[in-house]
């Protein structure tokens, strides 16, 4: 008899000490979880812009958040951010994905895979990055050499893109300070001061958002 009554306690015991454990774990996977991806999909612009502004700061990099230029009588493109390093010039724009994205580097379209696995086309954010980029390029005279484009996606995305390339990036927010670390690593020479100042005017001149 005081075997059963022992061996109660000790159920007793492991639920007493599993069922919070169970709990907590319920609350992480059906409340927290789900509200914090809501937050991040609301203020996504806002994050991205605290990391960026953050790098900037502490790498002393000079930026501009939310670039408008004129391409032609009927079209202006839209940059969300120019970062200007000390060898290159980081073309960033956010992108916000319920799911994960996969393709190649090439496609036409990307394939977004939701929650519930099923799968969408999106727009292939590495060929709308290339033409950005070049017409920037051709709009400024910055040559493309010194010009890295960027998409920063959430960090819960997960991407599984076929690509070789180093100058266009796709990659989670929580990475990017790691990438520009990477890339500015390169055994490439630094654009020298009065370059980068003329860099900088040049694009500051067609951004028609501070004409606004």
């Amino acid at each position: 008899m005081q075997m059963v009554l022992l061996d109660l306690s000790l159920l007793q015991i492991i639920f007493l000490i599993a069922a919070p454990i169970v709990l907590i774990a319920l609350v992480v996977v059906f409340i927290v979880i789900p509200v914090n991806k809501k937050r991040e999909k609301k203020h996504f612009r806002e994050y991205c812009y605290k990391a960026i502004y953050k790098i900037a700061f502490d790498e002393d990099y000079y930026l501009i958040n939310d670039m408008r230029f004129r391409v032609d009588s009927s079209k202006v493109a839209k940059i969300d951010h120019i970062l200007f390093g000390n060898k290159y010039i980081y073309i960033i724009n956010d992108a916000y994905y319920e799911g994960d994205l996969t393709g190649k580097e090439t496609d036409k379209s990307l394939i977004l895979i939701n929650d519930k696995g099923k799968k969408f086309y999106t727009d292939n954010q590495y060929l709308i990055s290339k033409s950005l980029v070049k017409t920037l390029s051709d709009s400024t005279g910055i040559g493309m050499d010194l010009l890295i484009g960027i998409v920063v996606v959430n960090k819960n995305c997960k991407i599984s893109i076929e690509t070789n390339n180093k100058q266009f990036y796709i990659i989670q927010k929580n990475k990017l300070k790691r990438l520009v670390r990477a890339i500015e690593s390169r055994s490439v020479g630094n654009i020298n001061a009065a370059q980068l100042e003329a860099l900088v005017k040049a694009i500051d001149k067609l951004n028609r958002t501070k004409k606004k």
